[in-house]
């Protein structure tokens, strides 16, 4: 803000020179001294001097005073010419911030008329879909009565002969179940509502089985189910191979490695296992979507499946590698319509998880994933030679920017693979990592063999590639990238039903219930 300025008036400058003029007149006119009777003195030279010294320096004072108001009037002009420079400017600022405001206001306006028309759009096509679902299962049940008599009649006749038909037929009955399963949970207005009716159908079923053995009652065979069965059919629905009653190992579909599964017989579960089929189908699927990513495909499986039994509950575990869920996706991940997918071809997104969601609580379980991130660890290898010379390496596993790399310990530089030579031929081999203090021998060789981390089979974080001769050993290592996704299944057993053990509840997740139940009833005991 500029302070009011003003230029004063030189009144003492112009007195004094009045005043040193009049002197000067009256000592021109001898009579005006004589009749005012003013007295000699001064009409000396000493006192004009005096008067005109006292003039002058009346003058100088004022012309410094002058100069001195003229500088700061610059310095204030100066400081408002700077102010509304600066006004001018901000408010130049100002419009242009509002023409950005106002064009993202625009296209926020455009994306949420966008969103909204496709959410709308979205609800038609999902009740259209339950609609046509609807109208299919109920005119198609006479064709799938009749489809499903013939079937079951032709395996009766086929089922003393161990062909291949009897399995081609036995897996069209098993499509044509399962088809019709997947149109019953279309058509349900509440899928977990639906399932857990189903489940509970089926509970009673059991505990009248479990307590009724001594009059040779038996338990229908359609309401339990094994989920090793369960996990081997989506692994075939999903890589179009036969797994068989393969429990581990690595699926190869084209000689290239696509997955590693792990499976272990586990109690069984209640309830249908088409259900379970189609959950691990939709996780398995997007595990496939994403690990075939350019950025994340690699020569080394990128799924890894694990199926065990944990306190009453089957656990499988899912593991891709690819990008992480961040936190504003993880809110959203198994609501209806919701998709992280972008290719403009795929239909039926937001389906998927949330019926994995779905159909999960309605069995009284639980679905959960993590992102599993690249971890910095030390190893050491234990290389025993031919000659009995014991050569002994120790690598560092580091990461930089979410990338793996690797150096030979007392290097300062991180590479992404280490290269080396032994002068002989190799006999065993000791692995021992840092992390878990674990030692892994492997003593039978190839001359040329590829090792994966053996303390972590599901994901291995490094392999180690030999090729030997009679003379040397040539020692590849290469870290690798296991960023990526695991997405956790938990389902109650059949004996943990009737045990009752389902009724231990989770105490940390039930204190996160209450508390988020807490927090919404916080604001109305405020408005209270």
């Amino acid at each position: 803000m500029m302070k009011k300025m003003s230029t004063p008036y030189p009144i003492l400058t112009s007195l004094s020179a009045l005043l040193l003029i009049a002197y000067f007149l009256l000592l021109g006119q001898p009579q005006l001294l004589s009749f005012y009777q003013l007295p000699d003195i001064i009409t000396t030279f000493q006192v004009q001097l005096a008067a005109t010294v006292v003039f002058i320096l009346i003058l100088l004072i004022e012309l410094r005073l002058f100069q001195r108001r003229r500088r700061n009037q610059k310095i204030e002009i100066a400081r408002f010419r700077q102010q509304m420079a600066e006004v001018l400017a901000d408010k130049k600022q100002l419009h242009a911030k509002t023409h950005v405001y106002a064009n993202h206001a625009d296209k926020l306006k455009l994306f949420i008329s966008d969103k909204l028309l496709e959410y709308i759009e979205y609800d038609e096509k999902f009740l259209h879909f339950k609609s046509i679902a609807s109208e299919v299962r109920h005119n198609g049940v006479i064709s799938y009565d009749k489809i499903k008599t013939i079937l079951l009649r032709q395996i009766s006749q086929l089922q003393d002969t161990d062909s291949e038909q009897l399995q081609q037929t036995q897996e069209a009955l098993d499509s044509l179940i399962y088809l019709w399963d997947l149109l019953d949970l279309s058509t349900a207005d509440n899928i977990a509502l639906h399932i857990a009716n189903q489940v509970c159908d089926s509970e009673e079923q059991f505990f009248q089985a479990e307590f009724q053995t001594h009059e040779g009652g038996e338990f229908p065979a359609q309401n339990i189910f094994s989920p090793l069965s369960a996990v081997q059919k989506a692994l075939q629905r999903c890589f179009g191979c036969a797994i068989g009653d393969a429990r581990n190992g690595t699926i190869c579909v084209d000689d290239i490695d696509q997955a590693w599964i792990n499976l272990t017989t586990t109690d069984n579960i209640l309830g249908n296992e088409n259900h379970i089929v189609l959950v691990l189908e939709n996780l398995l699927n997007n595990a496939q979507f994403f690990s075939s990513r350019r950025d994340y495909k690699q020569k080394h499986a990128g799924i890894a499946v694990d199926l065990k039994e944990q306190q009453g509950f089957v656990c499988c575990q899912i593991y891709n590698r690819g990008p992480h869920i961040d936190d504003d996706t993880a809110q959203n991940i198994f609501q209806l319509g919701y998709s992280t997918r972008r290719v403009k071809e795929h239909h039926g997104k937001g389906l998927g998880l949330y019926f994995v969601n779905e159909i999960v609580k309605g069995y009284d379980g639980k679905v959960r994933f993590e992102n599993v991130l690249n971890e910095a660890d030390v190893l050491s290898l234990r290389l025993e030679l031919a000659d009995g010379t014991v050569v002994t390496e120790v690598l560092e596993l580091v990461v930089e920017d979410d990338r793996p790399l690797c150096r030979k310990s007392g290097h300062d530089e991180a590479v992404k693979e280490l290269d080396w030579k032994l002068q002989d031929k190799l006999l065993n081999i000791e692995i021992t990592h840092q992390s878990d203090q674990k030692t892994h021998r492997l003593l039978e060789l190839d001359s040329k063999k590829t090792i994966m981390d053996p303390s972590q089979p599901a994901c291995p974080r490094w392999s180690l590639t030999l090729k030997q001769s009679h003379k040397q050993t040539d020692i590849h290592f290469k870290p690798l990238d296991i960023s990526g996704v695991r997405f956790e299944i938990r389902l109650p057993t059949a004996t943990a039903r009737l045990d009752g053990d389902l009724l231990n509840a989770d105490e940390a997740e039930m204190d996160g219930e209450v508390s988020e139940i807490k927090q919404k009833f916080k604001g109305l005991e405020q408005l209270g």
